[in-house]
């Protein structure tokens, strides 16, 4: 086992449990995660690929998220991630002999809005404003202020465009 896949075991079932959102952000960044101002890290996620990860700021991801970013993951500004969401950016291919991995990006937009146990897989981006309902599994990119929901995620309506919020406050300590 490398120093790095030590450092992220001990990340993921230490680091990632200890009340305090600020520890768990310093840690990522310890790891090659770049973070913004203002990332709200709620308790018990699990972070893969942490080199990988790009969080321009203003976000709150929740509790027990799993945030692959193996395959590259950028999340834009006042982004809200509910628990359980996964972002997952590492698949199989199923028609190969040898069933190799591969690797894809995520890209989240700003001010995008992922609500409980959504999954997002790899390569697709999610437009500015988009909202995907709970339980939603995006495979496909989500156009600039669609609401989305379903399996597959398909758009069911149009978000406001006039949205002005600032995620740039959090709890320190849960």
């Amino acid at each position: 086992m490398s120093k790095r896949e030590l450092a992220e075991l001990v990340y993921n079932r230490v680091i990632a449990h200890l009340p305090h959102t600020g520890v768990r952000i310093r840690a990522l960044r310890e790891l090659g995660a770049t973070i913004g101002p203002n990332v709200y890290l709620f308790g018990g996620s699990e972070i893969l690929g942490a080199q990988h990860l790009e969080i321009l700021g203003n976000c709150h991801i929740g509790r027990h998220c799993q945030i692959d970013a193996r395959g590259g993951l950028t999340i834009g500004t006042n982004v809200a991630i509910a628990s359980f969401t996964a972002l997952v950016t590492a698949d199989h291919d199923i028609n190969d002999p040898m069933f190799r991995g591969r690797l894809g990006p995520i890209t989240i937009g700003d001010r995008v809005w992922l609500a409980t146990r959504t999954m997002v897989v790899k390569d697709v981006v999610i437009g500015e404003g988009a909202v995907a309902a709970a339980g939603s599994v995006i495979v496909d990119d989500v156009p600039p202020w669609a609401v989305v929901a379903g399996v597959p995620a398909r758009v069911v309506g149009e978000r406001p465009r006039d949205q002005r919020y600032e995620i740039d406050y959090g709890p320190t300590l849960y």
